[in-house]
């Protein structure tokens, strides 16, 4: 498979998957769109907000800024605070961190809060999905590399050198040339 590295933003939302190649531009908007609000990166439940943050790059580095919406939004497991004074704190991104918008200040994850992650890498290639019905063991298979994870939470990213895989609960998107089983 070939892996093309470039900024990529994977966004779930409601069994939606949408890829955003970020570096097409500089400043993605994200928000919850609206008569007067047509945001980038569009997140349609009500637990985001209108004008929820931003993904922007600077001097070729990219960061996350947070509008401090009702709802908030979790990064890496941690809520992100708002800076001194109530300002805007860019957060720095790196290959493979988890956002997770609308769900307060808890790292949930469920049919109203949307879940994201910034990767350094393009798989390229059509993301699919198999039914992973809740399982308890999932095992991700590349050629003859595998690795299992038991009791998997809603989130879990296994990323093979082939290809990646994003355990939701019921379902699990796959991209590249890995196969998926579940117990």
């Amino acid at each position: 498979m070939n892996i093309k590295k470039s900024n990529n933003l994977v966004v779930i939302e409601n069994g939606q998957l949408t890829q955003y190649s970020l570096d097409n531009k500089n400043v993605w908007e994200v928000g919850r769109p609206s008569r007067d609000n047509v945001p980038d990166i569009k997140l349609h439940s009500t637990t985001a907000s209108r004008k929820h943050g931003k993904f922007q790059n600077m001097d070729g580095v990219w960061f996350y800024l947070d509008y401090n919406g009702k709802n908030g939004t979790v990064y890496n497991e941690k809520h992100i605070e708002t800076g001194f004074n109530g300002r805007m704190r860019p957060v720095l991104l790196n290959d493979g961190d988890i956002f997770i918008f609308g769900g307060g200040e808890k790292p949930v994850i469920n049919c109203k809060t949307i879940w994201a992650m910034f990767s350094k890498k393009d798989f390229g290639g059509l993301w699919r999905t198999v039914d992973s019905g809740d399982y308890n063991k999932i095992c991700v298979t590349d050629g003859d590399n595998s690795t299992t994870l038991e009791k998997p939470q809603k989130g879990t990213v296994i990323e093979q050198e082939n290809g990646i895989a994003i355990y939701m609960g019921n379902v699990t998107y796959m991209v590249g040339d890995i196969r998926v089983k579940g117990e």
